[in-house]
């Protein structure tokens, strides 16, 4: 029976092979796409799995109120205090280790090769906490010593050309540390490559006693670096969090008490914890170019949902299609079906026949989606940030899902039409005069779902575009184009080497403009203008750093060499700064706060408010003042015209001026669209997605409308006969598919409004939905829809009446 079952399926399915065709390559078009998500989402969820002390191995969070009312800020930092202080008195911790990197990037000298690496600093548990697998040393001893350093196999490699490198020197001129402690670095461990998984990724890893020497904070109210805790199995988290806060308020009671009495703030600290397996998905970053908490890679489970659930709308919408079709060549089966009921086939027989033949094109399709999947997952890896490859993700698991896919697609497109074709009334099969009746409203029903869904893509695809091109057009208060930004590395004789960058760039033409300051700006720093307290940013800069940028000033005047005091008593503010303080004249006004050592700054000027970080954000207060202290950034307008003659003079004064230096820049309009990586890529596949869901409704459309021509073969022959035109017949024919298309776009407004509208709440700045993006959505989907319907209500109409009235 089964041999018997395969003849006829594969000699209809050959009959039939344009229709059998159509719906493979769609089949195959959203199983591809449900792989691909399926792919994606479990790369995303297997970060750091790896660790052996998993599930008890937790993040320490810092949850911070500055003022009554407040949303705690929750970041995934603490201070160098609270470890230490935490193990000792809290008998749930069986281990702890604290980490300081992740944007930490250092110049390191070995074997006459200056690489920039990497760089975190962390306590000699390391290895005991975390699974980084060490190829040599000894995982106990190799960050005892103060200048001990551990590098990852493909550092050793760069530098030697070789892993077996423990003893070697390395060294780091330019740190200070180095110049305290007074001996080169030694390689003590060689340790594995961090997988790509891991949120935790370096190239060299020093002891924490080695930032110590130059660094060592006291502060309970610092949180900037990641402290890591393992827990005993049995250990209650409210208990533990309950005791770290117990420990805070009494450890920090002096600090916070100074702290009220010079800056009237009294913040409100309170400790949680996370799992390390939820740090990838929720990273809880400090502030953007200030993630020195060791975690790099952050993403957020929106995208990997949001991705999963476009892949299996796409392949939905497939299925619909495989359904319609088959629906629409179910009337020529009639006679089959009515046949194989009167030679004594049950209706579950006739059941299994249609579902072995939509097992066998779903299996086809399947198999071509595996093939398309290897050939896409390079694409696809460029297009998402991923290193994805089907051997290392292939697991139980993974085939688990696979098996999953093809079994419920089976069933899915299988089960409808194999019922309703085998509930066929014998003598109206024989004497064709079959009608699916009511089922058709069921097929009419899918396609509308199809459109709701396409047109609301569409609209999602205009709308994400419309907000990245506003990102990219839209006034940031300053010029960032044809400005490099570069930077001094390490400790250094920052004065000597400004000096002489400024008198060799005053050599060359193509470059206009130099200026030195602070690259980021600090964070949210308390501040007192008088008796009021608030939060600002501070960033040094230099008297040129506003001209060269373009930024207007609003009021007041820039920092001058006319006036030898703005290096040490003037400040700059912007226009947010003013609207918090409420002050009418601030020119003249005095602040003071802990970020310029207490020193009394005088408003000088004020600025208009500009972008200094990303349009996710409002503009903060913000202070701009002057500092003979030590500040890397470097920035320098160049000539558009001769913009390879600037960059190749440039790396020529830097390498003179730093020999034992890395040399990189980048230009800053490139460096803010870095930003919103993540957002550009997801334009491209939302954008790709939209034209295939596009195409695969049209299918859809096709599908049915092919089904309605079958079932008023003799009434169109009928109407020819009586005079009726082929524009006549057609418009009958599409009619009534153009009224689902509107009845879609009318249900897909208020859905797409709703969807984009609570994504464009992540942006400060951004666009309004206009009216207009759901008329063009409208009008594109009507007309794609039109040009389909068309093609084939035309081609019945076309058709020989004598042979529609003859057909029986």
């Amino acid at each position: 029976m089964l041999k018997n079952y395969l003849t006829v399926a594969l000699r209809h399915l050959w009959k039939n092979r344009m229709y059998s065709l159509l719906t493979t390559i769609g089949l195959s078009v959203g199983i591809v796409y449900l792989l691909l998500a399926v792919l994606y989402a479990q790369d995303e969820w297997s970060y750091d799995q790896f660790h052996e002390k998993n599930p008890h191995l937790y993040r320490i969070t810092t949850a911070m109120v500055e003022h009554r009312g407040d949303k705690p800020q929750v970041t995934g930092g603490t201070g160098q205090v609270q470890g230490p202080a935490f193990k000792a008195q809290v008998p749930e911790i069986e281990e702890y280790v604290r980490v300081m990197g992740g944007d930490i990037f250092a110049d390191v000298k070995g074997n006459n090769k200056i690489l920039k690496l990497q760089t975190l600093y962390v306590d000699d548990s390391f290895f005991n906490v975390f699974t980084f697998k060490l190829v040599h040393g000894n995982p106990k001893t190799v960050l005892q010593e103060v200048n001990a350093v551990v590098v990852t196999e493909q550092t050793a490699q760069r530098f030697f050309n070789r892993t077996d490198v423990v003893g070697e020197f390395l060294y780091m001129d330019a740190d200070p540390s180095v110049k305290r402690i007074g001996k080169p670095l030694i390689i003590s461990g060689v340790v594995q490559n961090p997988p790509k998984n891991s949120s935790i990724q370096f190239d060299l890893l020093h002891p924490f006693r080695f930032m110590q020497v130059s660094f060592d904070d006291t502060n309970w109210l610092n949180a900037y670096l990641g402290t890591f805790v393992v827990l005993r199995p049995d250990a209650d988290l409210q208990t533990v969090t309950q005791k770290f806060n117990r420990i805070y308020e009494l450890e920090a009671k002096e600090q916070l008490t100074q702290r009220l009495s010079e800056q009237a703030l009294n913040p409100r600290i309170s400790y949680g914890l996370q799992r390390i397996t939820d740090i990838h998905l929720k990273p809880l970053y400090q502030t953007t170019g200030n993630r020195e908490g060791g975690i790099v890679q952050g993403s957020s489970p929106v995208y990997a949902y949001l991705f999963l659930g476009i892949a299996s709308f796409i392949l939905l919408m497939a299925s619909i299609n495989f359904i319609n079709i088959s629906l629409a060549g179910s009337l020529k089966r009639a006679k089959e079906v009515g046949i194989r009921k009167v030679t004594g086939s049950s209706q579950a027989q006739i059941i299994g026949q249609f579902l072995i033949e939509s097992f066998f094109l779903c299996l086809i399709a399947f198999s071509l989606a595996c093939i398309w999947l290897q050939i896409m997952l390079p694409v696809f890896n460029e297009l998402s940030g991923k290193q994805i490859t089907l051997g290392k993700a292939w697991n139980l698991e993974l085939a688990g899902y696979f098996a999953c896919i093809l079994l419920v697609n089976c069933l899915l497109t299988g089960l409808y039409p194999s019922y309703v074709v085998s509930g066929f009334k014998p003598i109206e099969a024989l004497y064709n005069k079959q009608k699916l009746g009511g089922r058709s409203s069921f097929g009419r029903g899918l396609v509308v779902f199809q459109f709701i869904l396409s047109v609301t893509m569409v609209i999602v695809s205009f709308v994400f575009y419309r907000q990245m091109d506003y990102i990219r057009t839209k006034d940031l208060g300053y010029n960032p184009h044809q400005v490099i930004r570069t930077h001094i590395n390490g400790n250094r004789d920052y004065k000597a080497i400004q000096q002489f960058l400024k008198n060799e760039v005053s050599r060359e033409s193509s470059i206009t403009g130099i200026s030195f300051g602070q690259e980021y700006g600090s964070q949210l720093t308390d501040t007192k203008v008088g008796h009021q307290a608030l939060l600002s940013s501070y960033q040094a800069i230099d008297e040129a750093y506003i001209p060269l940028l373009g930024i207007k000033i609003k009021e007041g005047r820039n920092f001058s060499k006319d006036f030898p005091r703005d290096k040490l008593e003037s400040a700059i503010v912007n226009e947010a700064f003013v609207r918090a303080t409420g002050l009418k004249n601030p020119i003249g006004v005095t602040i003071t706060s802990d970020q310029v050592d207490k020193r009394n700054l005088t408003i000088i000027g004020v600025v208009k408010d500009f972008h200094f970080g990303s349009l996710r954000d409002r503009i903060q207060p913000r202070v701009l003042f002057m500092t003979p202290g030590e500040r890397g950034g470097i920035w320098l307008k160049v000539e558009k015209s001769r913009q390879p003659e600037a960059i190749q003079a440039l790396e020529k004064i830097y390498r003179k001026a730093m020999p034992d230096a890395s040399y990189e820049y980048g230009f800053l309009d490139e460096l803010n669209a870095r930003e919103y990586e993540q957002e550009q890529r997801w334009q491209k596949i939302i954008g790709f997605t939209t034209g295939v869901s596009i195409v695969i409704c049209c299918l859809g459309l096709f599908g049915l409308i092919h089904l309605a021509a079958q079932q008023l073969t003799k009434e169109i022959g009928i109407r020819k006969v009586l005079g009726a035109s082929v524009s006549q017949i057609a418009t009958l024919l599409s009619k009534e598919f153009l009224r689902l298309v509107l009845l879609a776009f009318v249900i897909a407004i208020p859905i797409s409004w709703y969807v984009m509208n609570q994504w464009l709440q992540d942006f400060a700045y951004r666009i309004e939905i206009s009216w207009w993006v759901f008329a063009l959505s409208g009008v594109l989907a009507f007309t794609i829809a039109l040009l389909t319907v068309s093609f084939q209500a035309i081609k019945a109409a076309l058709a020989d009446p004598v042979k529609s009235l003859r057909n029986e």
